[in-house]
């Protein structure tokens, strides 16, 4: 990818987007009044500039953590969810699509796209040690259990027809994940430290100061993780604890 192209064209399209908001405004102000044709699309126009925003901010952490590279099907997960929450968002402004199928696609975008990076880093694991290897596709079942269960909490009519033991379930299953995912992370940095010459771009990332990045192939007196690595990690804690929540009220309610 290009990236001083590709930035180029998301500056000139948040410029045409100023233009165009500034036309709408214009035309409002000559007919006095905001119509709902007029209020969508500046509204539109909002979204367009918001994604392209979006997709800039992703471009410029790239160059800071290396993650075209390091975790490319991540990235083109992303960008392909980020074109799928403009035509939805658009889909609602414009009344094609129902409020309520609208925050149910979003919350599908977030469930996949969180299983994509949950998948790639997990897979960035294998390969070293046969215990980690074992642990990890452990961690893809039960992830996958998860994913699968989630999607009827999302798109039921009525969730709570799934019944109480449904949650408890789907609950238990979280507290697997999250926690072979913490361990299976934990032994990798484990093994990444005694062998300090493996080049890792998403455990162990070292930053230049002109914000390019490099493997680390020797021991380096500074090592961080990819920022999404510590955004999983943040999200896995908060399943885990979330997943511990429900169980609690489930058996208390019982």
């Amino acid at each position: 990818m290009d990236l001083a192209k590709t930035k180029s064209l998301f500056f000139k399209v948040l410029i045409g987007c100023l233009i165009a908001a500034a036309g709408v405004a214009v035309v409002t102000v000559l007919f006095g009044k905001f119509t709902d044709v007029t209020t969508k699309a500046l509204f539109t126009i909002l979204l367009v500039a918001a994604h392209a925003l979006v997709s800039i901010a992703f471009i410029n952490n790239n160059q800071k953590q290396d993650t075209f590279d390091s975790l490319a099907f991540f990235t083109n997960a992303t960008f392909a969810i980020i074109i799928l929450s403009f035509i939805t968002s658009v889909g609602g402004t414009w009344d094609l699509v129902s409020g309520a199928l609208v925050a149910k696609l979003y919350a599908l975008y977030f469930v996949l796209l969180f299983a994509v990076l949950h998948a790639e880093v997990l897979a960035k694991t294998l390969g070293k040690q046969a215990n980690i290897d074992k642990i990890v596709r452990f961690n893809f079942v039960f992830m996958a259990v998860v994913v699968v269960m989630l999607l009827p909490v999302i798109f039921a009519s009525d969730a709570s027809l799934l019944g109480a033991f449904y949650y408890r379930l789907l609950a238990a299953c979280g507290i697997i994940d999250a926690t072979l995912t913490l361990i299976a992370v934990i032994l990798h940095n484990l093994y990444v430290q005694k062998h300090p010459k493996i080049a890792d771009p998403v455990f162990s990332v070292q930053q230049l100061p002109n914000g390019q990045t490099v493997q680390v192939a020797v021991q380096q007196p500074k090592r961080h993780m990819n920022v999404f690595v510590r955004i999983l990690i943040a999200f896995i804690a908060v399943q885990a604890i979330g997943s511990i929540v429900v169980g609690i009220i489930g058996s208390i309610n019982n």
